[in-house]
């Protein structure tokens, strides 16, 4: 509600000091309007907050909110158009005096109140999934009793409030750092703004993250003396969640709320989401800062608030989800103009502006009729089969476009109608062929093709499309990009490189200055091929602020110059390193000394039979430690990898002295060894790597014992053949152990707390090597897996 306008305002304004000077604007004698419009938006935007808070429980404002809403959209597009086709002015006639006669409209709405109410609708977010389960325990978490009564639950356990003294812990632990000193006067005042919560702790949660940006006890009694229940929430959704909202700056709003337009539990990639926020406008472009780095920033913040949650596997917070209660919030905040659409949605409103449909609705409604609609996205919806050229032109004001896969064949050639779309998604579908019209997409920034295996080239009208940022033709049948790539100087991250002597040569890519992230898909290629595109891979020279790189199949028998002669040099950005399916290549990067490396994974490296002192560089300078900040170590389908180690004696002249000085993977967290089938012994050292909390070892045959490594916490093994004794892992907590037929021995596992073991057949004589008086809790179950992996989640350990 105040949320839309106030962010709408704000771009408004940022777009209106230029317009005033456009050409356009004279031509069509609205500039008096539109400095009138100016001025009254800037007085808009001193006495927002105070209108907005009484719109939440006043009907007559919430109505004049809702108008003054409309013709803002409204007026948004009008000037995306001015702007749009003062570039290209032979579209200028396609701008009708209705349009412009929006901007005296909101002019006139800056003073006016109507009397219109809209009765809110609430939609259930459960419905019964089935009526009975055969031969099963079913767990079903509700916080509709209803629902339990409709499913005939033998057992009902009602999860208790948190105490005042764990949710007074939690809310000081996310509101500060672990290193901060806080005085007695924030613990009293947090005391008092835990009473507020009701013991809910993802209420507690999000005000911490409020509290977070809150340094003076003064601040913090600020936010207890706030108002706390606020009239005309849903059911579920408590004050404290609003309050939360309430506090972010606009911008934020804006993106948290178009959040729930997304389905429940839908993983949130930090790379899409940022590019869906830039092509609806909610993203500030501040100094020069590239608009899609802000857009990551203002991610990373709705996760440091507890508004979104990363998912635990990803160690660089690139996958978050977000909390029911707070997507119903969310959907609350704009079900006036926003619907997302499930199996239970029965009607939709006549002027959406944007509009969510799930892979579940069987029924999908005319999209044509929906004219105002700036954002459509279909999930995975195989009903949605077909476009008809009536759709593009009756939705022009639309700017993101998301159909992946959905039951499309093929694009009609109105798209080209579409002159604000700024993304548009296709992945995933059966298209075979783009229309020439796409080259009039002049907004156009984003445009994936992932997964469209049936398209096998692209219409030259593409290299029209000189705003592009963001590229991507993984798994597509394209096997040339038509000439001209090296025009895209706004690329910002291209997946999907290939060459051919119809298309462009991979040396045009210098010419691009890639940023971010540089995917390179298994180029198609015959043998005698592999010492051309060699020489091609040593031209890519990325810029030193890369922070991503996939290496997918690469097909030379050595690493390029720039990736294996200090990289810690050339990369000094790098955060993220994938090296996959490179199976020429015989010795790893020495990747040891790159100062910013988080997640380093290798996998199908055929060649590899040995990793050794080479991966941690050649010879110590001025580092401290190996490896700095990694904290992801993935080790998969190395079929042939038999010895590894991370023994650094061999790197130095005084050896007893450099090594014992140096610090090993100070940071690591997680280690994922997966299908090793030849590797038959872990590394002495990882007793060193304090910081090492979770091992998860799969398909490791030769290996006979798990043995000191006293910091990890967790430790799953599965299918291992030979595995026979873990001992003195003396903080292991979790064991988690499934199909390891030779297990029967373990050792000082004095902490262990909770042991899982399923399909091993000595589990019997393994668990009683464990002592007897230290309360833990055991599950064996044999026969019974048949490899399938029945663990509790790994995130629940979190």
């Amino acid at each position: 509600m105040g949320t839309v306008l106030d962010a709408l305002a704000m771009k408004i304004l940022s777009n209106l000091g230029d317009l005033i000077q456009d050409e356009v604007v004279m031509t069509l004698r609205v500039k008096k309007d539109i400095k009138m419009l100016k001025n009254n938006l800037e007085h808009f935007c001193a006495v927002r907050e105070d209108a907005e808070a009484l719109a939440m429980g006043n009907t007559v404002t919430e109505s004049w909110w809702k108008e003054m809403r409309d013709v803002m959209f409204d007026v948004d597009d009008v000037i995306d158009l001015f702007m749009v086709h003062s570039k290209n002015p032979s579209q200028l006639p396609r701008l009708s005096y209705t349009e412009i006669d929006l901007l005296k409209q909101a002019i006139r709405m800056a003073g006016g109140s109507y009397d219109v109410w809209k009765s809110d609708v609430w939609n259930e977010l459960l419905q019964t999934p089935f009526e009975t389960g055969l031969n099963a325990l079913i767990l079903v978490t509700t916080r509709n009793r209803n629902i339990l009564e409709q499913m005939h639950a033998r057992y009902t356990h009602k999860v208790n409030k948190m105490n005042s003294t764990d949710g007074l812990e939690l809310l000081m632990k996310r509101s500060f750092r672990p290193d901060e000193q806080t005085n007695d006067g924030f613990w009293d005042v947090g005391r008092q703004i835990v009473q507020n919560c009701d013991g809910l702790p993802l209420a507690i949660k999000v005000i911490a993250g409020v509290l977070s940006a809150k340094r003076t006890i003064v601040e913090w009694e600020s936010i207890r003396d706030s108002e706390w229940f606020t009239h005309g929430l849903p059911e579920d959704v408590t004050g404290p969640l609003y309050l939360s909202y309430r506090h972010l700056p606009p911008q934020l709003k804006q993106c948290f709320i178009w959040c729930a337009l997304l389905p429940p539990n839908f993983e949130i990639k930090r790379d899409s989401v940022a590019y869906w926020w830039v092509a609806e406008g909610f993203v500030r472009k501040e100094h020069n800062y590239a608009v899609y780095q802000i857009a990551e920033d203002y991610y990373h913040e709705l996760i440091r608030r507890n508004l979104l949650q990363p998912k635990p596997e990803y160690v660089d917070k690139g996958i978050s989800t977000m909390h029911d209660l707070l997507r119903s919030l969310g959907q609350h905040l704009t079900s006036d103009h926003s619907l997302f659409m499930d199996a239970e949605s029965k009607e939709i409103l006549p002027k959406l502006r944007r509009l969510g449909i799930s892979g579940a609705v069987q029924n999908i409604p005319a999209i044509e009729k929906q004219k105002f609609m700036r954002s459509l996205l279909i999930y995975n919806n195989k009903n949605f089969k077909s476009l008809n050229e009536y759709t593009f032109r009756n939705i022009e004001h639309i700017r993101v476009l998301f159909l992946s896969g959905t039951g499309i064949l093929s694009i009609p050639q109105s798209i080209g109608n579409l002159v604000l779309l700024r993304l548009l998604d296709l992945s995933f579908t059966d298209i075979s062929i783009l229309p020439e019209s796409i080259g009039n997409l002049i907004s156009l920034e984003y445009l994936s093709l992932l997964g469209c295996h049936k398209l096998n080239s692209l219409p030259s009208t593409l290299m029209r499309l000189s705003n592009i940022s963001f590229l991507q033709l993984d798994q597509t049948a394209i096997d040339h990009v038509p000439k001209g790539i090296e025009k895209f100087q706004k690329l910002y991250n291209l997946r999907g490189v290939f060459e051919s002597g119809t298309g462009f040569k991979l040396g045009e890519l210098q010419e691009l200055g890639l940023r971010c992230t540089i995917g390179m898909s298994r180029t198609r290629c015959q043998t005698n091929d592999v010492g051309r595109i060699q020489q091609v891979y040593e031209m890519l020279v990325p810029s030193p602020s890369l922070v991503y790189i996939f290496l997918i199949g690469f097909p030379g028998v050595m690493f390029p110059e720039w990736l294996r002669s200090e990289p810690e040099q050339k990369l000094p950005n790098l955060a993220h390193m994938h090296l996959d399916e490179c199976i020429s290549c015989s010795q790893l990067p020495p990747a040891g000394q790159m100062p910013e490396l988080q997640v380093l994974q290798i996998r199908a490296a055929d060649a590899i039979v040995t990793i050794g002192a080479e991966i941690l560089g050649k010879g110590v300078i001025s580092a401290s430690a190996f490896f700095p900040k990694l904290e992801l170590l993935h080790i998969i389908d190395m079929r042939n990898l038999e010895y590894w180690s991370l023994n650094m004696g061999n790197l130095f002249e005084n050896m007893e002295a450099m090594s014992q000085q140096l610090v090993l993977m100070p940071s690591l967290k997680r280690l994922l060894l997966l299908d090793c089938p030849k590797l038959n012994a872990l590394p002495e050292d990882l007793q060193r790597i304090n910081s090492l909390k979770r091992i998860h070892i799969e398909g490791v045959h030769m290996l006979q014992e798990i043995v000191s490594i006293p910091s990890v916490v967790w430790l799953k093994i599965k299918n291992n053949r030979s595995l026979r004794k873990i001992s003195n892992l003396s903080g292991l907590q979790d064991l988690f152990a499934q199909d390891c037929p030779e297990l029967d021995q373990a050792d000082s596992l004095i902490a262990l707390k909770r042991l899982y073991m399923v399909d091993c057949l000595n589990a019997q004589p393994f668990w009683k090597c464990l002592p007897k008086d230290q309360g833990l809790l055991i599950h064996i179950a044999t026969p019974g897996a048949d490899g399938r992996d029945i663990f509790p989640d790994e995130s629940l350990y979190n």
